[in-house]
Formats: C-alpha cells, structure tokens, sequence
C-alpha cells in the first residue's frame, strides 16, 4: 500500500518542484496578486488550454497564443514567449507523467523521436533568425491549425474507415504481395519468386526516402512555426506520424492514436525547453518583458497540474471527443481572426484560402489515386497486418 501510494505521488514530480519555485519567486518580487489580477482571463484560458496539451496532439500553445495576442493584447512576440514558456513548463510535467505510464514508448520510439527533435531545432534556430510582421505570424498560424484539422481529420474518417473495412487479413494478406492486375488480360497472374523480391525492394527504398525526406521537412517546418508562434512542432510530428510514418510500406511498428499523441507531447516539450532557453538568454529590446514573466507567473500554477492531469484521459473515447472540439475550435479561430484582422484584405484571404483550398486538394489525389487503388490497398494492409504481428 505504502509504494502503491508513493507510486502515484511520484508522478506528480514536477508540480512538487516546479510549485515551491513559482510561489517563492512571486512573492520575493511581490506579484503574485497583479499577476492574477492583470492576467487572470489568460489563467482561466489555459485551464483549458493545458488538459489539450497533455491530452491531445496540440500544444498549450494552440489556446495560449491567440487568447495572450487577441484577448490580452499582446504582440505576436509576447504570446511566442509566453507560449514557449508555458508550454515548458505544463507539457514537461504532462511528459513526465506519460514517461511513468508508458516506459516503453522511448524504447520503441526513442530514435525516431530523437531525430525529429534535430530537425525541430534546426529550424526552430533558424527561425529566432528571421522577423516577420505580427499580421503575418498570425496567418500563419491560424492557417497552420485549420490544416492540420483536415489532415487529422482524413486520417480519423477516411484512412481509419478503409483499414477497417478490409477484407480478412489472410486473404488480403496473400492477394497483396503474390499477385497483381493484368489491366489488359483481365486475371490474375502470379508473380515469379525474384520480380517479388525486386518488388518489395524497390518499394521499400522508395519507402525509406519518403519517410526521410518527409521527417526533415516537416521537423524543420515545425520548428520553424514554433520560433515565431510558440507551438507547431506537435503538429507537424502528429501529420508526419499518421500520413507518412503509419502507412509507409512494410512498416512493421505502426504507432497507435495513443502513441502519436503521447510522442508529439514529447516532441513539443523538448522544442519548448529549448525555444524558453533561447528566448530567456535574450538581451535587450529582444528579451521577454516583463509582461510575459508576469502572464507566466499567473499561469505556471495551472499548467504544471492541469497538463499531466489532462495526459491521464489518454483513451480513445476522450481523445475522439477533444479532436472533435478541436475541428470546431480551429476553425472558430480562423473566423474570428479573420473578422477581427483581415477583414477587407482580398491578398490575405486569397492566401489563407490557397492554402487551405491546396490541402484539400492533396488530400483528395491522394485518397483517390493511392489509398483507394490496388497499390495503395496493398499499402494499407501491409501497414494494418505488420501492426498486428
């Protein structure tokens, strides 16, 4: 009873540590009460904001950034800080908690998290290089979380609803590899042992670079968004994950919903660490001010308990539940943002539009000439079975 109990205080490691430090430091410089007071519309905010980040593949991040920006006033720098900071703090507690319940997910994963991390860093540096207009940080962003919605929304409906309604495994399993379409003849011809063997070669090559190259750009990608909005990395490591990793060929350990989420908690915690580093040793007119140590201050407390308490709700009927808030959120924002910011810019709507108008379009040429086409069937149960061995 006494290590079950020990066990389960030991998870809350880090708002043991992190709370003592928060509150001495509040009352040393004596605003703790103004801090509330100024920012307390943002405390309640990120409520909300850290039981998304350590349940769902969104950093604290996706609530902290616009409400500091359009509801507090701060600039776009301001929220970056205050978004990178916070998110260090919540979600690295929600990734202790995971480590504690899920202690093989590093085993199995480790390496490939660890290289997407690089190229997270990569551009997260490059990015702290490079000044972008507070109107053009904001469209991206809004865009960046409307994207991500469709893509992680194909993947819930339309990929998920095509593995599951296969034909059994043994028979798919058997046509996938040791037969294919004579679109002239119309039959069935069994390939020959050796073109099998070229088959399954050159598509595992091509299936490696693909992975590859999609792990660089979208690692350098989310790094890239986070140096400017503060979160990103999550999501860009969530869509590499689903669309890339999960149904590459001959993939032998496709990761779960559960996984995914897990690992992009992971991968932002580190990026966030590394983004409040940078951003912290800053001097001058571009170090944090001091409105944002005073939001961080009004908020530490909540996100250190509420991100590891959110990570515990990490099953597949509550996590349907906040994607399905976050499709209506995300969007939301994406209006709101417009009515409020662009309003009558035609070039800023087109833009915002092309993107998200582009996103559908992949997503469609890729459901109908590959997800739903004998190669891509293939694909499909190859993934599907490999998981299940």
């Amino acid at each position: 009873m006494v290590r079950t109990t020990w066990g389960g205080v030991i998870r809350f490691l880090p708002a043991m540590m992190v709370l003592p430090v928060w509150l001495t430091i509040a009352l040393r410089e004596k605003v703790l009460l103004d801090s509330f007071r100024s920012y307390y519309p943002l405390s309640v905010a990120m409520i909300f904001g850290s039981m998304i980040a350590g349940s769902t593949p969104l950093g604290g991040g996706v609530v902290a950034f616009p409400i500091s920006v359009l509801v507090i006033g701060f600039s776009p720098s301001q929220g970056r800080d205050f978004s990178l900071m916070i998110q260090s703090i919540g979600m690295t507690s929600a990734s202790f908690l995971i480590v504690m319940n899920k202690p093989t997910l590093l085993v199995k994963y480790g390496e490939l998290l660890a290289k997407t991390v690089l190229f997270n860093l990569v551009g997260l540096i490059a990015g702290m290089f490079w000044t972008i207009s507070p109107f053009a940080v904001m469209c991206l962003y809004t865009t960046a979380v409307a994207a991500f919605a469709l893509i992680l929304a194909y993947v819930e409906t339309c990929l998920h609803h095509n593995i599951s309604g296969m034909p059994p495994k043994e028979q798919l399993t058997r046509t996938s590899f040791d037969m294919s379409v004579d679109d002239d003849r119309g039959d069935m011809e069994i390939q020959t042992k050796d073109t099998l063997v070229e088959e399954k070669s050159n598509h595992s090559n091509l299936s490696i670079c693909c992975d590859t190259t999609g792990m660089v750009l979208l690692g350098i990608l989310g790094g890239l968004i986070s140096s400017q909005i503060g979160t990103g990395a999550d999501i860009t490591w969530f869509a590499y994950g689903s669309l890339v990793y999960n149904y590459r060929m001959g993939c032998i350990d496709r990761m779960n919903g559960n996984e995914l989420t897990a690992s992009s908690i992971i991968v932002m915690t580190t990026t966030s660490i590394f983004g409040s580093i940078l951003r912290a040793t800053s001097t001058g007119s571009d170090a944090p001010t001091i409105e944002v140590y005073q939001a961080l201050i009004s908020c530490a407390c909540i996100v250190v308990l509420g991100a590891p308490l959110g990570s515990l709700f990490l099953s597949a009927e509550y996590e349907r539940r906040l994607k399905g808030l976050f499709y209506i959120l995300s969007f939301v924002q994406l209006a709101t943002f417009g009515i409020i910011k662009i309003r009558d810019n035609v070039l800023a709507w087109i833009i915002v539009s092309g993107v998200l108008g582009w996103i559908l379009v992949v997503i469609a040429i890729a459901d109908w000439f590959i997800f739903q086409t004998e190669s891509g069937l293939r694909r499909l149960v190859a993934a599907s079975h490999n998981r299940d061995k």
